[in-house]
C-alpha cells in the first residue's frame, strides 16, 4: 500500500492519488473505492463546510439521538455508557504565521482565561486567590503586536467558543441524559483533555454546563498527559509516523504548489503578498469565523471571493492527500487512542467503567482516528466536532450478555466492513470485540507498537528515490517512458486488486 502511494506522488503529469483511486474503481469494481472517491470529491465542492459551527444547530447535528427505546427493546439491548471525543471551540491562530503581508492579528476577545491555583499545601488550601494568566506578545511576527501588551494567547479560545460549548453540552444532555441508566454526574463521568489550553478550557466549559447545579464534594479529576508525549495530541514518540501529524506543521514548496495548481500561486501572491502554504487555511478560517474583528483579510481574499473558496479547496485537497498516503503511519498514531477508547468501552459493557467519558482533543486527532478506521470522508472537522461511541449490552439476567457499540462521527453512524452484527437490526451496531480491525488490533501490544514506531521511514524513502530515478528517464527515451508508465500502472492495478482482496481479512481502504 505504501509502495502504491509513493508511486502516486512521483508519477508524471501530476497523476495524483485521486486518479489512482479511479483506476482502482475501474479494475476492482468495488463499491468502497467509488464511495470513498465520491466523498472526497464532495468535500472539495464545499471545503471546510460548517467550520464555524454556529450554535445550536451545528452541535445538535453533531450529536445524534440513540436508537429509540422501542428499537433497543426489540433488539434486546440496553445503553450502558457513552464516550464523546470532541474538538475544542473557536480559537485564535495556533501558530505565529505570516499568511499575508502585511498582516495584523490583535485579538482581544478571549475572556476564557485560566485561573492558576495549585493543590498540595493543606494549610493554604482555599485561602489564596487564584492568579489570572495574561499573555504578552503571542504573535511577534505580525504587525501591530506591541511589546508588553496583553492579548490572546496562541491558539486560545475566542469568545465564540462559549456559546458553541454550551450548545454542545445541551445537545449531549438532550441526547443521552434521559437514556442512560442514571443521569451522569461528575462522579460518574471521566474527564480527559490534552495539555493545550484550548482543549482544557473547552472541557471546563462543557462540564460546567453539563453538571450545573450538581454539588460536588471535592474538585473533579481532570486526566491529561504531558503535551510532548500525549497520543491525543499526536505527540507520542513514533519516528515511523514522521510528520504525518499536525496540520499546522504541513509545509511544502512553491514549486510543488505550482505543479499541483498551475495558475493559483500567482493569484494568491498578488492578493496576499506571500507564497501559499496549506496551513494558511487557518488564517482564512479564523478571520471568517471571528467576523474579521481582529484578523483582517486582504481585499482579494474576502470570504465571498472566488479566490477565498479556491484557497480552501486547494488546502483541503492537499490535506486529503497528506492524511491518506501512509496507512501504517496513520495506524501507529491512532492505535494508542483507539486502544484507550476500547479499554473504557469494555469496562462500560460490564458496568464497571464510567457512565460517560469526555475526551477533549483536536481536529488532526479526529482525522487520524477516522482515517485509521477507514471512515474519514475528506471533510475537515469543524469546531466542536464529535466522535461518539455508544456502548450497549444485551438485556436480561442469569446469562453471559454480549456487548455492542455504535461509532458515530458528526451524528452519522459508521458501519465497519469487518463488523458482523446484522442480527440486531440496529444501524451501525457492532460487537465490542470487533472494534478494531486486525491491522490495528495487533498494535494493542505495546512492545509491538514501539517496535513498529522505531522502524523509521527508510523503506518509504527508498521507494520514492527509486521511482524518482525511474521517472527521470522520461527525458531520454519516449519508448522507455511509455514502458515505465505502463509498468507502474499495471503495478497500481495489482496493488489495488490485492488491497480489495484483503478487505475481508481485516484490511480496508484508508482515507
Amino acid at each position: 500500500d505504501n509502495q502504491l502511494t509513493a508511486m502516486s506522488l512521483t508519477t508524471p503529469n501530476n497523476m495524483s492519488w485521486s486518479i489512482l483511486l479511479r483506476l482502482a474503481v475501474l479494475v476492482s469494481g468495488k463499491a468502497w473505492a467509488a464511495e470513498a472517491l465520491s466523498e472526497f470529491q464532495a468535500a472539495l465542492q464545499e471545503p471546510y463546510k460548517g467550520h464555524c459551527a454556529e450554535p445550536p444547530q451545528a452541535q445538535l447535528a453533531s450529536v445524534a439521538e440513540p436508537p429509540s427505546r422501542a428499537v433497543l427493546e426489540a433488539a434486546n439491548l440496553e445503553l450502558m455508557g457513552v464516550q464523546i471525543a470532541f474538538r475544542h471551540g473557536a480559537r485564535d491562530l495556533s501558530s505565529d504565521t505570516l499568511c499575508f503581508s502585511p498582516m495584523v492579528n490583535d485579538q482581544k476577545k478571549c475572556n476564557v482565561k485560566p485561573l492558576l491555583t495549585f493543590s498540595g499545601n493543606d494549610a493554604m488550601s482555599g485561602a489564596a486567590q487564584p492568579l489570572i494568566k495574561e499573555v504578552l506578545d503571542a504573535y511577534p511576527l505580525t504587525e501591530g503586536n506591541e511589546t508588553r501588551v496583553a492579548g490572546c494567547g496562541k491558539g486560545v479560545l475566542l469568545n465564540q467558543a462559549i456559546p458553541q460549548t454550551k450548545a454542545l453540552a445541551e445537545a449531549i444532555r438532550q441526547r443521552f441524559f434521559h437514556r442512560l441508566a442514571s443521569i451522569p454526574s461528575l462522579e460518574t463521568t471521566r474527564l480527559y483533555s490534552t495539555g493545550k489550553e484550548r482543549t482544557t478550557a473547552t472541557l471546563f466549559l462543557l462540564q460546567q454546563s453539563l453538571f450545573e447545579g450538581q454539588a460536588a464534594m471535592a474538585p473533579a479529576k481532570l486526566y491529561s498527559r504531558p503535551v510532548s508525549s500525549d497520543p491525543w495530541d499526536l505527540n507520542q514518540h513514533c519516528p515511523r509516523a514522521g510528520h504525518a501529524r499536525h496540520a499546522r506543521h504541513y509545509e511544502t514548496t512553491p514549486e510543488f504548489v505550482k505543479e499541483r495548481f498551475p495558475s493559483f500561486p500567482a493569484r494568491w501572491r498578488q492578493a496576499a503578498g506571500t507564497d501559499f502554504q496549506p496551513n494558511y487555511n487557518g488564517c482564512l478560517l479564523v478571520a471568517m469565523c471571528s467576523g474579521q474583528e481582529a484578523l483582517k483579510l486582504p481585499a482579494g481574499l474576502q470570504p465571498n471571493s472566488s479566490l477565498f473558496q479556491e484557497t480552501l479547496r486547494n488546502s483541503l485537497s492537499l490535506y486529503q492527500e497528506r492524511y491518506s498516503k501512509d496507512k501504517q503511519a496513520i495506524r501507529l498514531l491512532a492505535a494508542p487512542v483507539l486502544a484507550e477508547l476500547e479499554h473504557f468501552m469494555l469496562q462500560q459493557v460490564t458496568g464497571s467503567g464510567p457512565l460517560m467519558a469526555l475526551w477533549a482533543t483536536h481536529d488532526s486527532t479526529i482525522i487520524i482516528i477516522l482515517s485509521a478506521l477507514g471512515a474519514w470522508n475528506g471533510q475537515w472537522p469543524p469546531y466542536t466536532d464529535t466522535i461518539v461511541l455508544e456502548v450497549y449490552r444485551e438485556s436480561g439476567v442469569g446469562k453471559e450478555r454480549r456487548g455492542f457499540f455504535r461509532f458515530l462521527h458528526h451524528g452519522t453512524p459508521i458501519t465497519f466492513p469487518w463488523c458482523k452484527s446484522a442480527e440486531k437490526q440496529v444501524d451501525g451496531l457492532c460487537d465490542v470485540h470487533q472494534f478494531l480491525p486486525a491491522a490495528l488490533a495487533r498494535l494493542r501490544d505495546p512492545e509491538l507498537l514501539r517496535s513498529e514506531c522505531a522502524k523509521g521511514e527508510e523503506a518509504t524513502e527508498a521507494i520514492v528515490a527509486v521511482q524518482a530515478t525511474a521517472f527521470g528517464w522520461l527525458g531520454n527515451s519516449i519508448v522507455i517512458s511509455v514502458c515505465c508508465l505502463a509498468s507502474c500502472v499495471l503495478g497500481m492495478f495489482l496493488q489495488a486488486l490485492r488491497h480489495a482482496a484483503h478487505m475481508q481479512h481485516g484490511d480496508y481502504l484508508l482515507l
